[in-house]
């Protein structure tokens, strides 16, 4: 099971296997992730994957289509629509 840490709020939390980032944030305030339109439209939830990239899933078409459109590089994501997968160790997020 993965282990999420939140950088800004120190908010550590395990959740099972194949949760959304907005998934764990709805459940939890304490994660500290802004968000807006939840649907990769608006990039208000802009996080920086800083350890665990390899326990994320691959971005969405419409994730990566508004983050090429913003030039963010490969460890930005948008929490509404970054997945966990499977598989133990910590994925440690930053709010952009």
């Amino acid at each position: 099971m993965p282990r999420l840490v939140f950088e800004r709020t120190r908010f550590e939390v395990d959740y099972p296997d194949g949760v959304s980032v907005l998934e764990a944030c709805d459940r939890d305030i304490r994660a500290g992730v802004p968000f807006s339109c939840r649907h990769a439209n608006c990039g208000i939830c802009r996080l920086e994957v800083t350890e665990g990239m390899e326990l994320c899933e691959p971005r969405t078409n419409w994730e990566d289509e508004l983050l090429t459109y913003l030039k963010e590089g490969p460890t930005i994501r948008l929490g509404c629509q970054l997945r966990i997968a499977a598989g133990e160790g910590v994925v440690r997020l930053r709010v952009q």
